[in-house]
Formats: C-alpha cells, sequence, structure tokens
C-alpha cells in the first residue's frame, strides 16, 4: 500500500492554521533576577520603584554656587567666591547642599588660594545640575508588557530599584532525532551511514529565539522506540519535534505514531523545499515532524515553529529582514508551490539588488553557507524571467551586501584560500564564490550578474586560453584579464592504478568507466581537444556523459569507485587521495570589465594576489605555478 501527504495546503493556511489552534498557548511565568533577564520577555508593566536620582546631582566636577551670585562676572570683571560660604567643591554624582542652586564646571574655575575660587562668567540657575527623576520617577512605566528586555532596559530597571522581574518561562522543546542511518559528528561515516546534525541546527535557532531545548539520543527506525519517547517528550514539552519520517517511506512511522496520540493539522505544504511537514496538536501542545532533508527542516523551522516560540512567549515573531531584488536569467519553478531559493546578491546603484540563484536541492548545506538570502519565488508563477522582481529574506547584514565581491565560474582550490585570507586580513570585504564552469561564468559576467569571472577555456586552434572566448562573449567591451595560476590538469586514478591507465588511449579500453565535467566547463573543453589530439570520439569514453561539476567531485567519484578515471587538477588529487597522471599545464585567469579596476575591493583583492607569501601558500596545494600570478592585462575588444 502506497503511503500518501494526508493534505497539502498553502503556507498562509497553514500559518494561520497553527496561529488558529494556539492562539492562548503560552509557556508559565517567572520571577528572576533582572540582571540575568536580557531577551526575556515581560509578563507585565514595569514601573519605577524609585527615582532616580532622588536628589539633586552634580551633572560634573567642579563647584556648587548660588546662581544670582555669578551674576555679572567675566574677564574683566572676575568675581570671587569664598570657598565654604560661596561655593564648594563637587564631584559629578554629588548631592547639591540645599544652599546653593548652580554648578560651574571644575575648567571654568580659577582657584586664587585655599579660601578662594575666581569666575569669568555667570551661570543661570539649576546649571549642571540632575533633576530629582531626571532618569526614572518612582511610578513611571518603565517597560511595557510584552517587552523583550534589552540591556539597556536592564540598566534603567536595577537604577530604578528593580531587582526582579517577572517573564515568560523559556518554552522548553525536545527534538527527537530518527534514523537507522544516523550517526553523531563525532563518528567517523561508514557507507550507508550519514551524520546527525539536523537537531543541532534546528536546536541552535530555537534558543536564539528563546527556547530551551533538549535533544535525545538518536532513536534507530523502531515504531516502538519512536512512540515511546514520543510520549515522554509530550509529557515533559511544550513543543515535540520529530526529525525525519514525516515522508512517505517504508520506516516512516511519525504520521502513524501523531495520528493516534492527537490530531493531524495538516501534512504537507505547498512550498519547496520543506513540502512534507507534519503539524497536529496532541494533548493542547504543538507537535512537529520535519522532513529530513537538512534544508527542509531549516526552512519549515524558519517559517512555522519561530512563529509559536514567539507566540508561547507572549510576543509576535518578528518580521523577516526582507529586500526585493532583479534577476538577470531565466529562473524556472513549479507553479503552485511557493519556492524558497539560495541565492547571492549584488548590490547596484540607488538600493537596488540583482539576485543570483545557487545550487537547488533540499541537501545542498553548502549552498545556504555560501548564499546572502533565500528569494521566494510565488506559487501563481511558474518562474522567473529576466527583469522579474521577487523579495529575498536577508541572511547576512545588509550592509556588507555593499562591500561584498561576487565570483562565479570555474572551480579553483586557490580560491578558497585567497577567500579566507581577504577575511583573516581584515580587507572589509567578502569575496563570494559559486563554481559553475568557466563557460557559465563569462555568462554570468556579461549579464551583470558577478563582479569577476574564473575561467580556463581553451582555444584549440591557437592553444591559448580565454581570449578568443572573450572576443566572441564581449566584443566591444574593456575587460581586465588577471592570472590567478598556471596549474597541471591531468587524470584522476585510483590508488594503485589498477587499471593500468597510463595515457589518454588507456581511456577508450572497454572495462573503463570515466567521470566527465559538465558542459561549459574548461576541463571538459580540454578533455575534448585531448580526445581531438589522440583522435578518439567522445563515443568510444564509457561514462562520457556523465557529469560531475567541481574537481573535487570528479576526484571523489574516482577515490571512492564510482569511476576509473577523471580529468581535474593536480589540487584536487592530494586532497581526495587519489593517483594522478599528469597531461599538461593550463592558464587560469580571473576576468573583470575595466570600469572597476579602480574599485577599492578589486585593488585589495589584486594587492593580496600579489603577495609572495600568498603565491608560496597556492603553490603548496600541489600543482600550481605562479609565474605570472597577478599579472594584468586589458583588452579593447
Amino acid at each position: 500500500m502506497v503511503k500518501k501527504y494526508l493534505d497539502k495546503i498553502s503556507l498562509t493556511a497553514a500559518l494561520n492554521k497553527l496561529k488558529e489552534n494556539f492562539k492562548n498557548l503560552r509557556t508559565e511565568t517567572e520571577k528572576i533576577k533582572t540582571s540575568e533577564a536580557e531577551g526575556r520577555i515581560t509578563v507585565s508593566g514595569i514601573k519605577a520603584r524609585r527615582s532616580a536620582p532622588d536628589y539633586y546631582a552634580a551633572a560634573m566636577d567642579g563647584i556648587a554656587v548660588q546662581a544670582q551670585k555669578t551674576a555679572g562676572a567675566s574677564e574683566r570683571n572676575p568675581i570671587s567666591l569664598k570657598i565654604g560660604r560661596d561655593a564648594l567643591p563637587v564631584d559629578t554624582g554629588d548631592p547639591i547642599p540645599e544652599q546653593f542652586n548652580a554648578v560651574i564646571k571644575i575648567e571654568a574655575v580659577n582657584q586664587i588660594d585655599t579660601k578662594t575660587y575666581s569666575i569669568e562668567k555667570g551661570v543661570p540657575p539649576w546649571n549642571h545640575i540632575r533633576s530629582i527623576g531626571e532618569s526614572a520617577v518612582r511610578g513611571n512605566l518603565l517597560v511595557t508588557a510584552s517587552h523583550s528586555l534589552k540591556d539597556y532596559d536592564l540598566g534603567a530597571l536595577l537604577e530604578a530599584g528593580v531587582t526582579e522581574v517577572e517573564v515568560y518561562k523559556k518554552p522548553l522543546v525536545t527534538i527527537i532525532p530518527t534514523g537507522d542511518e544516523l550517526i553523531t559528528a563525532e563518528s567517523t561515516p561508514q557507507k550507508g551511514e550519514l551524520v546527525e546534525f539536523n537537531s543541532q541546527m534546528v536546536s541552535s535557532a530555537l534558543q536564539k529565539w528563546g527556547a530551551e531545548v533538549k535533544i535525545t539520543g538518536i532513536i534507530p527506525d523502531k515504531k516502538d522506540l519512536i512512540k515511546k519517547a514520543f510520549s515522554k517528550a509530550v509529557k515533559e514539552s511544550k513543543i515535540v519535534i520529530i526529525l525525519s519520517g514525516s515522508s512517505a517511506g517504508r520506516g516512516d512511522y511519525t504520521i502513524e505514531i501523531i495520528k493516534n496520540k492527537g490530531e493531524i493539522l495538516f501534512h504537507g505544504v505547498n512550498i519547496m523545499p520543506g513540502k512534507p511537514l507534519i503539524a497536529a496538536e496532541v494533548e493542547e501542545k504543538p507537535v512537529f515532524g520535519l522532513p529530513g532533508y537538512p534544508l527542509s527542516a531549516w526552512l519549515d523551522n524558519q517559517l512555522f515553529i519561530r512563529e509559536l516560540i514567539f507566540q508561547l512567549q507572549g510576543v509576535p515573531a518578528p518580521e523577516f529582514n526582507q529586500i526585493e531584488a532583479v534577476v538577470k536569467r531565466k529562473v524556472p519553478s513549479d507553479i503552485g508551490l511557493e519556492e524558497f531559493l539560495r541565492v547571492n546578491l549584488i548590490a547596484e546603484a540607488d538600493n537596488r539588488y540583482t539576485a543570483v540563484p545557487l545550487k537547488r536541492g533540499s541537501s545542498a548545506m553548502e549552498s545556504i553557507v555560501k548564499a546572502d538570502g533565500i528569494m521566494r519565488i510565488s506559487d501563481n508563477k511558474e518562474g522567473l524571467h529576466p527583469g522579474d522582481k521577487a523579495p529575498v529574506i536577508l541572511l547576512n547584514d545588509k550592509n556588507m551586501l555593499q562591500n561584498n565581491l561576487l565570483l562565479i565560474g570555474s572551480h579553483d582550490l586557490s580560491l578558497d584560500l585567497i577567500r579566507n585570507e581577504v577575511r583573516k586580513r581584515n580587507y572589509g570585504f567578502d569575496l563570494k564564490l559559486q563554481t559553475v564552469g568557466s563557460m557559465a561564468g563569462l555568462t554570468s559576467l556579461r549579464r551583470g550578474e558577478s563582479h569577476l569571472a574564473g575561467a580556463h577555456l581553451l582555444d584549440p586552434e591557437t592553444g591559448r586560453y580565454n581570449i578568443s572566448y572573450l572576443k566572441r562573449f564581449f566584443k566591444g567591451q574593456k575587460l581586465v584579464v588577471l592570472n590567478l595560476v598556471h596549474r597541471e590538469q591531468g587524470l584522476y586514478l585510483k590508488k594503485g592504478n589498477p587499471k593500468n591507465i597510463n595515457r589518454i588511449k588507456d581511456l577508450t579500453k572497454k572495462e573503463i568507466n570515466y567521470i566527465n565535467r559538465q558542459r561549459g566547463a574548461g576541463t571538459r573543453v580540454l578533455f575534448d581537444y585531448l580526445l581531438s589530439q589522440n583522435n578518439i570520439e567522445s563515443a568510444q569514453i564509457a561514462g562520457y556523459e556523465k557529469e560531475e561539476f567541481t574537481h573535487i567531485a570528479a576526484a571523489a567519484a574516482v577515490g571512492r569507485g564510482s569511476a576509473d578515471a577523471a580529468l581535474g587538477i593536480r589540487a584536487a588529487a592530494e586532497v581526495m587521495d587519489v593517483d594522478f597522471l599528469p597531461l599538461t599545464e593550463e592558464k587560469y585567469d580571473l576576468i573583470f570589465k575595466e570600469d572597476i579596476l579602480v574599485n577599492p575591493r578589486i585593488q585589495n583583492l589584486i594587492e593580496l594576489i600579489n603577495k609572495e607569501d600568498i603565491k608560496d601558500e597556492i603553490e603548496k596545494l600541489g600543482g600550481y605555478k605562479c609565474r605570472d600570478t597577478g599579472k594584468i592585462r586589458i583588452l579593447d575588444l
């Protein structure tokens, strides 16, 4: 019997259902020390218990005086004041003696002798005197109910004599990770095992929103064990989250267990990622079954559970920090599903932004680490067209977007090193990377989706790199070509070279399984050139159509036995610990438009790349030569 989602509803309908079902749900309250209450939510309004200050106080160091006795003082007509009778020394915060009504700052006072001050300027009454209750007045409301206490709130409350506050308790959330294939992050995964990290990822967000979190051990896909852990969690917690088991696989017991204990509110939401979400009410408490795919679990936590965490503490969830961004390429999407797409952002003039989509997929964690925001594509749109705008939920500080450089193009390990050094040396910007292949990188640069492209495209006719492609893509424009490295290309082979591959022609053997790079990748262009040089047709290569998108991925495929050989750079072979058969050396360049050459970020990047210690570190990666690194050519195409 095939399991199916019970129902799929829209994002709006799902949120409304949760808010309606749990509109009166709150945590209990508790009294805690004011000094420990930062970030907590107040239950009721809090009034000052004393005035602050509760006496007239000196606002600065100086002398207390009677204002009327200083009238007429000037440089030509200084006034003398007898110490003890006409004036007294005071420090900031000191009480003002009753007979005085003003303070003259110490810098404006000349002491003639031990008994006399001289002043050259008069002051009005109450000059530099803090009034009673200037900071807080006894009985006045300082903070309202349902207020998230900030650091300065705590200062004001303590000054006003409030040393204890009543707040909502942190809602206890129990997370139950389930799955036979899961192991802890401290373990070493074997074939078929996956590291369980969703619980920590979800927990970190919950704690940031004010929850207290308990994570059980990993529960295998055994119905009785999951049921037992679930029953215990419902008794102890305000919210229960079961991780994985929300889909319709053979070992997915979550829906059945929850259904037997309470009411399913919905199973499935018309969003992507995050569609197979379970929301239920068990013993008047919210229960969620989150998908196993990490980005689905992350998004569902942000969209749904976040709302209830704040509601339990008596406040609405803050609005997401959103901007609007334009796309410069076609972005397909399924109509009927609201898609949340990871994007990089380029800040344009006049507070405008361009969004550049990153890798899709509910398990592509690197894509969200690299992302600047999450673009929302409405469920009534079949994707976006060039020039269309859509809202983007920001993941990073908006001010940082103004400083970032986005590089789209071919994958190279030296770029990670450079990116890290940009931050380490406090240049004040991030170098963001999207690895899509040389041709796609040039296309993005032409569309205005990136600041730089990384390319190593060989012209088979001339043997030169990149120039002929730039003439084709950027006719009539001025470009800067900055050499990054010369690097060794060769074949990745299994340890010990068991298939005895010693040259390109050996790849035509029937027992050899090759793995290629994607169309438009410089390495794919090079491979086709090498095949041509050896009079080999692509049809003679088993696996020619199977593709990977980075050198690391290709080397990993060979290392784990998915392929016998792949073409790539030596540095990746050393990282993945596979054998390497060198074949040729190629040139890898960074390319950008000439009008941003004067940009301080570009100048800093060029300065960094030209440093000898950076060149040394790049060459240590293996297979790199930095003889031309940092050299610039300006091309008028």
